[in-house]
């Protein structure tokens, strides 16, 4: 198996490049490469089948980031600092904007509360739908319930501001954990993510159902995912009708937009000729996140985190490709407030939307694994977090209360997933295209990457061995082999982007172009601890099942 780095700078030409990146200053990317590849048991899955996979041409999890040796199961390993406690309110500190380089406050407005455990709501369910196709007077309705929370008392907790404030809160530093002094209490980069946001996404719909008196209102999701909803919904980017739900704080090049889920920050925008091909790859990338994770929930749900433990950088696959449309709708200058920072992201109303559509994906992995819980263990599922609700009552809520979203009220309006049929016309259309006589002399020498990090300044491809090169059918469907990347150092006070390819070398040579994408590695900015500083970010990085070799691409807009 052969590894390759390309990077952000010098610009890098394609065989087949959709667009061109501006030739900017980009901070450079180090990197160790771990030369070792784990193989390891797959367990079980319950429930409906997923979609055909072939195991011999997939590389998915980008974004788990994990030690160097580290084995992946469904206990996930945890340490035995016990579950995340919600933290002491009375000692909420400054919090970073690491864009900015700034202190801000987001702090709660309030510093003592009664604390109630929260209770499973009672009624009809709420249907969210696809923002794209929502009736006119579903959008005014939005519309209203969002300028009733705005036209709040500013220091409300129901308050537009303070509610957006809640995500700088657990995200950006503003408490540390319970009984942890210096550790600081942070949702991002591992598995307290995506059931985090839920609860997050679950009270604000709420909050808003009870602003206008109606118990089934539902908040709208942003289908990305489907090539009829890949631009930015008419309602959000419509300041005359909705202006309510309007955010000026965005990239205006990308409201009328085709998103490419491959965007570089500073990309131009694909031509309408290249519209099919990008649509191709983002259905690709989309698929792609749940090929090789439904057996390791660690490699879709991000790396575990216990009480006392630092924060971590252990994103799952499905909160890398979620960095993706956050950068795409911010602005492309520093500090990237709203949508492109995080103590900023939740002032713009399509946050809700597009974590509405994270929120339903993670339902989607559920309902392929038979909603089998990804992690038995109780350090994940009684992790607990302090919200506000719609009773206004301060109430404690556990992982294990937020799995089944029926029983939380709400549900997703049925649609086709475009992406789940798409590798064979994807083979078809990107993989199974002729190639000239000149394209297939074309072969790169590669060798081992070495002991030392290497900047990720210019192409390098190197090869990786694996633990078995040969594997019958029932191995493949048992084993699931794991590449680690040791030591990512980068400037975290910036956007990062790189993608992932693999193809299988020729007799040990690279072919003429990338193969097939394995995934992202994104990351916006933003501090983990306090500790921190701007060069300090050193993960590792491991993707499933590295069944040939692998090209890692910062984002320069190369393709295939």
């Amino acid at each position: 198996m052969s590894l390759s780095l390309l990077a952000t700078t010098p610009i890098i030409s394609s065989k087949n490049p959709l667009h061109k990146t501006p030739n900017k200053r980009v901070p450079t990317t180090s990197l160790r490469v771990n030369n070792t590849i784990t193989c390891e048991q797959k367990q079980n899955v319950v429930g409906p089948s997923p979609p055909s996979m072939d195991r011999r041409n997939v590389l998915l999890g980008l974004g788990g980031l994990y030690g160097a040796t580290a084995t992946i199961s469904n206990q996930a390993n945890a340490a035995s600092g016990g579950p995340i406690q919600p933290p002491d309110l009375s000692k909420c500190h400054l919090a970073t904007d690491s864009d900015a380089g700034e202190q801000v406050n987001c702090c709660p407005p309030y510093s003592t509360a009664e604390v109630h455990e929260f209770k499973l709501p009672e009624g009809r369910l709420r249907h969210r739908k696809p923002a794209h196709l929502l009736t006119p007077d579903e959008i005014e309705k939005y519309n209203a319930a969002v300028a009733k929370m705005k036209q709040l008392d500013p220091k409300d907790p129901w308050h537009f501001m303070q509610q957006a404030t809640i995500h700088c809160t657990y995200c950006n530093g503003a408490f540390d954990q319970y009984q942890h002094d210096g550790k600081l209490l942070q949702v991002h980069g591992s598995w307290l993510f995506l059931p985090w946001h839920r609860m997050y996404l679950y009270f604000w719909e709420r909050i808003l159902g009870t602003l206008i008196d109606d118990p089934t209102f539902a908040i709208p999701y942003w289908n990305w995912d489907n090539p009829e909803a890949m631009t930015m919904p008419g309602f959000y980017t419509d300041k005359s009708a909705y202006p309510w739900i309007y955010n000026d704080n965005r990239n205006h090049d990308h409201y009328k937009a085709l998103m490419d889920l491959g965007y570089n920050l500073g990309d131009p925008n694909p031509r309408p000729d290249q519209y099919p091909e990008v649509k191709l790859n983002n259905l690709r990338k989309v698929y792609n996140i749940y090929k090789e994770t439904l057996g390791k929930p660690r490699l879709f749900m991000g790396a575990p985190i216990t009480a006392g433990e630092e924060a971590k950088e252990g994103a799952g696959a499905l909160e890398n490709m979620h960095n993706l449309p956050h950068q795409w709708v911010g602005p492309v200058d520093k500090p990237y407030h709203d949508m492109g920072n995080f103590y900023t992201a939740a002032r713009d109303t399509i946050f809700f939307g597009h974590h509405a559509n994270i929120d339903r994906m993670w339902e989607i992995y559920s309902i392929m694994r038979g909603h089998k819980v990804e992690f038995d263990n109780k350090d994940w599922l009684e992790s607990s977090f302090l919200f506000y609700d719609e009773t206004r009552k301060v109430v404690k809520v556990k992982i294990k209360d937020v799995l089944n979203i029926e029983k939380l009220g709400y549900t997703y309006t049925s649609e086709v997933n475009a992406w789940r049929d798409i590798r064979k016309r994807y083979k078809k259309e990107r993989l199974g295209r002729k190639r000239s006589a000149k394209e297939q002399v074309q072969l790169l020498p590669v060798s081992n990457f070495g002991t030392e990090p290497r900047p990720l300044d210019e192409p390098i491809r190197v090869l990786v061995p694996r633990p078995k090169t040969s594997r019958n059918k029932q191995e493949k469907e048992d084993d699931l082999e794991v590449l680690i990347i040791d030591d990512i150092e980068y400037e975290h006070g910036h956007h990062i982007n790189f993608e992932v390819y693999i193809s299988k070398p020729i007799e040990g040579l690279a072919g003429p172009d990338y193969g097939e994408h394995a995934g992202h590695f994104i990351r916006l900015p933003h501090f983990h601890t306090k500790k921190e500083h701007h060069s300090g970010r050193r993960p590792s990085l491991s993707w499933g099942s590295p069944t040939c070799w692998t090209i890692l691409m910062p984002r320069h807009r190369t393709v295939w």
